[in-house]
């Protein structure tokens, strides 16, 4: 073989090499410089009702939300939607936002248990009329979730600096972040029991103040279902819901796709689920029990989790068939025959229409877990009171737009119009006469526990949260 042959082959082939390389990050330099300067898009309802001051929610944003006009800058490390996500669910955030909550369980008459973590704890002296706002986590996730602390630091700031000055209730679902399992089912996008005794629950300890929402992802989806239900009779005067699945169907049939990286967010769902059910089948669990829906998955469930090669191909629609299919809320529709049935029926967008009070949605375009494809934007011209704003660029859960080093390198863009829209709304609160029937909650105590309506709950004891050890931060879906 000719040497001087091998020598030219391998210089073009390195030639060839750079010049795709070249290409490649021109290419993504172009796309990077284009996206970041793409502005906000908005969505409002074609025939907006009025609000308490005249106003529309379209009209509430365009004078409060300043950041929806000036768009988001991502930062120039962090330039696509799967760089947003990675980053939001593998960084290590345990320097910031540091905080103590003050947790108090809530035995419902389910049977099931409500962990509410609480900052500032219920000792913390504020205004009467100090704003409540109540937080859903993610999938399987929890109060002390990065994305959960920086938004519920920022509520609770005084608004001299920048904050909202409220107090925060950050809803556990029954089983996550340390809240005991004690019902025979958990919780789905279909289930709002939790999130509403723990509004009515924070109503009766703090009856002058104004009461907000705001959900991520799978928490943004019960929002969602939670002010669609309530509809005029919602104790919430406004929702913020952040990277909102509102198809179910389109999110979790997009996350069967045998692209590499949308495999890798499904398989990382998967094993979310799995790890956050198995230590809660135990023999004494009500899971585990015989009258449970979801013991005649046990034996396979149980098998994911011996089987290194199953749990690898494992994807998301089979963990939502075999759980939350099974055992995702106490309804009699439990359990669902089959998956779609069960998409359908816990579709948060199926509730848009019905929502009565002001609800701004943020999504971005380029999130590779809740795609654009599921934005159901005729259903939201459609609607009264639901807005939805689409970014270009943030991922899920991420929006990062901070500088690679230094205090602000984790600084996240969605708490500015989060707190801009929510002061909208408690201004509206403020200076007009912004009540309905159902601020006035007629509480009847039987025993040890507490009623309103047919809704009841039991105070459990008390746990401080000084040197609770939080669940590791860990998978990509949040």
């Amino acid at each position: 073989m000719d040497p001087t042959l091998s020598l030219s082959n391998q210089i073009n082939l390195t030639k060839s090499l750079l010049i795709v390389i070249c290409c490649f990050l021109i290419y993504h330099l172009i796309l990077i410089i284009t996206q970041r300067w793409t502005k906000i898009k908005i969505t409002f309802p074609d025939k907006p009702s009025r609000l308490a001051n005249g106003e529309t929610v379209k009209g509430v944003i365009t004078r409060c939300c300043e950041s929806l006009e000036n768009g988001f800058r991502a930062s120039w490390w962090l330039p696509n939607g799967h760089a947003q996500t990675i980053y939001s669910a593998t960084a290590d955030f345990s320097k910031d936002d540091q905080i103590t909550y003050h947790r108090q369980l809530l035995r419902v008459p389910d049977g099931g248990t409500i962990g509410l973590d609480i900052y500032p704890s219920l000792s913390t002296i504020l205004p009467s009329d100090a704003p409540v706002i109540l937080i859903n986590h993610g999938l399987t996730g929890g109060s002390h979730e990065s994305y959960v602390r920086n938004m519920v630091v920022w509520l609770t700031k005084p608004v001299s600096e920048g904050g909202f000055g409220g107090r925060a209730g950050v809803v556990n679902f029954r089983g996550c972040a340390s809240t005991p399992l004690t019902s025979p089912h958990l919780y789905s996008t279909g289930s709002t029991i939790d999130l509403h005794t723990s509004v009515l629950y924070l109503s009766t300890l703090f009856p002058s103040a104004s009461m907000f929402g705001v959900g991520f992802s799978l928490g943004a989806a019960v929002m969602t279902r939670y002010l669609g239900e309530q509809g005029d009779r919602c104790k919430l005067k406004a929702g913020v819901v952040l990277c909102c699945p509102l198809d179910m169907r389109v999110v979790t049939y997009g996350l069967d796709s045998p692209h590499p990286l949308t495999r890798l967010y499904s398989l990382s769902m998967s094993h979310k689920i799995l790890r956050s059910i198995v230590p809660h089948l135990i023999p004494s669990s009500p899971l585990s029990h015989p009258t449970s829906h979801l013991h005649i998955h046990l034996p396979e469930i149980m098998s994911l989790t011996r089987s290194v090669r199953r749990r690898a191909t494992l994807k998301a629609s089979k963990m939502l068939e075999l759980v939350a299919c099974t055992v995702g809320g106490g309804s009699d529709l439990f359990p669902f025959e089959t998956l779609d049935g069960f998409l359908s029926w816990s579709c948060p967008g199926n509730w848009i229409g019905a929502i009565k009070r002001p609800t701004l949605a943020i999504s971005a375009l380029d999130d590779p877990i809740v795609s654009s494809a599921c934005l159901p934007y005729k259903a939201i011209r459609q609607s009264t009171h639901f807005v939805l704003a689409t970014i270009s660029q943030g991922g899920h859960l991420g929006w990062f737009e901070g500088p690679l080093f230094g205090k602000d390198k984790h600084e996240r863009w969605h708490i500015k119009p989060t707190i801009e829209f929510l002061k909208g709304i408690q201004d509206i609160s403020d200076s007009t006469t912004y009540k309905t029937d159902s601020d006035t909650l007629e509480i009847r105590r039987v025993g040890d526990w507490t009623w309103v309506g047919d809704v009841g709950w039991l105070v459990l004891d008390e746990i401080d949260e000084e040197g609770w050890t939080a669940p590791k931060e860990d998978g990509i879906l949040t």
